[in-house]
């Protein structure tokens, strides 16, 4: 009998530890990370995407009536986006432009996900996580964690209605 109960008792310990373990990512993460390393072709076409005038964009959004360009990230995704061009920060003629990389020495918090970011550049923001990172001309690849979710696409300025020019913006997605 009392092997039977120490039987019992393992298998119920082994059920509750695998419920409470972190569910892993989808197997493809190591192998998207690496493909995105070696800048290899993403498993879904690039998408093109353009910040006007300072205005942010944003990838794989969804919602009941309207779906944005990309699709939702999965947790194990991996993203990557580069980013070029120019973009006026002032209505004055003499006033400087930033390329995605932003302003070379001045940071500021960003308003979504509050972190210092260079002012004036490009960053991301997971918007189901609330996690933000800076993006400025590449990203680099990012691993995101969490559940389904898009990417918003924002100009670190705290003042774009004065901003005129444009980003190119390539997204390119990872999700062996």
């Amino acid at each position: 009998m009392t092997g039977i109960r120490h039987a019992a008792l393992i298998t119920v310990a082994a059920a509750t530890l695998a419920l409470i373990q972190p569910v892993p990512a989808h197997a493809g993460t190591e192998l998207s990370l690496r493909l995105c390393q070696n800048n290899q072709i993403g498993s879904v076409r690039d998408t093109h995407l353009t910040v006007v005038d300072g205005q942010p964009v944003s990838f794989g959004y969804r919602d009941p009536t309207f779906h944005g360009p990309g699709i939702p990230l999965q947790d194990g995704d991996v993203v990557r986006i580069t980013a070029s061009g120019s973009i006026k920060i002032d209505s004055w003629p003499w006033g400087p432009s930033y390329s995605p990389a932003g302003h070379p020495t001045e940071r500021l918090r960003t308003f979504h996900g509050g972190i210092s970011a260079p002012l004036y550049g490009l960053y991301g923001f997971f918007k189901s996580t609330g996690t933000a990172f800076p993006i400025g001309g590449d990203s680099g690849c990012v691993v995101y964690r969490g559940p389904q979710t898009w990417l918003w696409l924002p100009q670190n300025d705290d003042r774009t209605v004065d901003n005129s020019g444009r980003w190119d913006l390539t997204v390119r997605l990872w999700n062996f």
